[in-house]
């Protein structure tokens, strides 16, 4: 947190307001490209942008990050499966997440999303499964939508508090 907090205020005061929507989508589409967690973005999106901005800029910035990881995963399916091979259990049980129609798929996807298995990983293991783009980009949307909520409100009671702290310093300094 206190790598974060920095780059996160740098970020809040450098850029004006559409500038540092357009980061944070950014961010949130390309950092878990690279296995990185996209949290303080989603931080930084409710803490700024409150309830309806933050929830359009985390619901764009992770859905393209979804896509963009279901792509690159399926460009390599063949090595991944090669690869899996190795665990003929585990690679037993997420074919089996693949299989199905639509809807169970589906919930498949949203389940993943709601538990607290790494979304960066699972954005790329999917695609070792009989999961069609569809279902997936759904299931991914729906069950992300609590976890947006989340964010923005666990971090927007945070901003909420550290003003009234700051409100309090204030009276504490002009009452000496």
């Amino acid at each position: 947190m206190k790598v974060l907090l920095p780059i996160m205020q740098w970020e809040a005061s450098a850029f004006g307001r559409p500038v540092l929507a357009l980061v944070l989508v950014a961010s949130l589409a390309l950092l878990p490209l690279i296995l990185v967690p996209s949290g303080p973005s989603m931080w930084l999106a409710g803490m700024i942008f409150g309830y309806g901005w933050g929830f359009l800029i985390i619901m764009v910035g992770t859905t393209l990050g979804m896509v963009a990881s279901y792509w690159i995963g399926s460009l390599f399916r063949k090595r991944l499966h090669a690869w899996l091979k190795r665990w003929p259990q585990q690679i037993a049980l997420i074919q089996l997440a693949g299989e199905g129609n639509w809807f169970q798929q589906f919930r498949v996807v949203a389940l993943f999303r709601i538990s607290p298995f790494p979304y960066t990983i699972f954005n790329y293991a999917v695609t070792v499964t009989e999961i069609k783009f569809n279902p997936y980009l759904c299931g991914s949307i729906a069950g992300m939508v609590p976890e947006a909520f989340i964010y923005i409100y666990r971090y927007t009671q945070i901003f909420t508090l550290q003003i009234v702290i700051w409100s309090i310093e204030l009276a504490i300094l002009i009452r000496m």
